[in-house]
């Protein structure tokens, strides 16, 4: 299944995806590699949006030239929040 999220988000169709798998994973360097390609398409605002979840997901810093979102409950909570999916998600797996 992964190799078809790489496929499919190599044509751009799913980097939300493809972002959370590498996390889950553990594989920062495919995950570098989503992120800078994110980070270099044309942007309508929802690369931004993937890029800066990416790094939440990941516990990531976030990069200095990032504009802040709006999270409801605030960015450590949103945070928070992103990276329990992904550490629930590798406990189910038996990947952490």
């Amino acid at each position: 299944m992964l190799d078809a999220v790489a496929q499919q988000a190599g044509r751009g169709e799913v980097p939300g995806e493809l972002a959370f798998h590498q996390a889950v994973l553990d594989n920062r360097e495919a995950l570098s590699a989503t992120i800078a390609r994110l980070s270099g398409q044309p942007s309508d605002g929802t690369d931004a949006y993937y890029t800066y979840i990416a790094h939440l997901m990941a516990d990531l810093p976030l990069p200095t030239c990032y504009t802040p979102s709006r999270w409801l409950a605030g960015e450590a909570a949103a945070r928070a929040r992103w990276r329990a999916l992904v550490t629930a998600r590798r406990d189910l797996l038996g990947a952490g």
